[in-house]
């Protein structure tokens, strides 16, 4: 009977790998040491500078992923991606997922979505972290720390609802094949925040879009994207007084790189609306601001080195019965980093940035200890190995 059990466990174990030979196993975890410091703030309030040393996990992942072929060149498509932060005791989450279907004519998914509006920054960031230390979403995407209108909106219906650069759930999308070099997507969220607030019905979704042209075996590409955002802000309060009756958000990107023997040169523009409905005249219910971006990287024998500058200009404001100013509140980020490999699969980083904010600005690095502070200044300094499998 034993000997019996025995065999049968050991044809389980040989037999599993050969049913799940179409899943696979990927990811990566990109660990560092950091030393991050925020100055004082420059608005009076009293906020001192400070200095930490940390661990930076930065966008570490594992992806589990399975396709099943269903005949006539169609096959469902599954993706589950875990972030994973050696650094902490906080369980793995997840980020990008889907189940879906995929063929020739292109893909459909549907579940969490890492929207096409932000991917399309990532080939611009040549610091491999676009939310870590020097990472360009620290100036695109984004009109500050969490902040637009000159003030923190509350509620915010969604996690991080000022932010572009986002992944949404409840959202399905479709991925279109390559036409000779041309290739787009659309991404929409469904209504599953929808509710009632004070008597008010808001709605917030996300449409993003996004197009590309590279040719295979250009050394170019260009690109352009669109996002909006309903009712991110649900019913809000501007200027602590007047409550609106919800918000309508927009960004506009467009990029190009050119890649001149072992030197990548990359270059973006970006423009964000943020504006609110049912607001009482002499608040304000419209801000703007644009940003520019320039990346370079430099293809060496043992790996590369990238450097890079972003600048987020001031707010352009509009009250319901004329014009406003917000002056002092953009911000220039500069990076550089060398990334040596070690193997395939293995790299060492050593990467240094810094934001300088105007005297209102309040653009941050990750994990800085005074992201928030009108007009603080941050430096980030880290060593770091990055494993790929």
């Amino acid at each position: 009977m034993k000997k019996s059990l025995i065999a049968a466990a050991m044809v389980g174990a040989f037999a599993a790998p050969a049913a799940m030979a179409d899943v696979t196993i990927s990811g990566a975890i990109n660990l560092g040491i950091e030393v991050v410091k925020s100055s004082d703030d420059k608005q009076g309030l009293g906020i001192p500078s400070l200095t930490r040393n940390q661990l930076n996990a930065n966008y570490s992942n594992i992806n589990i992923a399975s396709s099943d072929d269903i005949g006539n060149g169609n096959k469902i498509i599954f993706n589950y991606q875990l972030v994973v932060d050696p650094s902490t005791f906080a369980n793995p989450v997840n980020r990008n997922s889907y189940l879906g279907i995929a063929g020739g004519w292109g893909a459909f998914k549907m579940g969490s979505n890492e929207n096409v509006y932000e991917r399309h920054m990532y080939q611009a960031d040549p610091l491999d972290g676009a939310v870590g230390p020097g990472g360009n979403l620290m100036i695109l995407g984004t009109p500050g720390a969490g902040t637009a209108f000159e003030v923190s909106q509350a509620p915010c219906l969604v996690t991080g609802c000022v932010g572009f650069y986002r992944r949404t759930d409840h959202t399905i999308w479709y991925e279109s094949p390559n036409f000779s070099g041309f290739t787009f997507e659309v991404d929409y969220t469904l209504s599953a925040y929808k509710t009632t607030i004070g008597g008010v019905t808001v709605d917030p979704k996300v449409l993003s879009a996004g197009v590309k042209w590279q040719p295979e075996g250009a050394p170019f590409y260009v690109d352009f994207a669109i996002e909006q955002h309903d009712d991110m802000f649900g019913t809000v309060k501007i200027a602590g007084a007047t409550t609106a009756t919800g918000s309508s958000d927009d960004a506009m990107q467009i990029g190009a790189g050119w890649t001149f023997g072992d030197l990548s040169l990359h270059v973006r523009y970006e423009m964000l609306s943020y504006e609110t409905d049912g607001t009482s005249a002499g608040d304000v219910n419209k801000v703007e601001r644009d940003a520019e971006w320039v990346g370079l990287k430099w293809a060496l024998p043992s790996g590369y080195v990238g450097a890079e500058i972003g600048i987020a200009n001031d707010y352009d404001c509009e009250i319901t019965a004329g014009s406003c100013s917000a002056p002092d509140t953009g911000a220039k980020m500069y990076g550089i980093g060398y990334f040596h490999n070690l193997s395939k699969q293995s790299q060492l980083q050593f990467i240094y940035a810094r934001t300088d904010n105007d005297a209102a600005g309040t653009y941050t690095q990750a994990a800085a200890p005074n992201g928030g502070a009108p007009g603080s200044d941050h430096d980030v300094f880290h060593i770091g190995i990055k494993h790929t499998f």
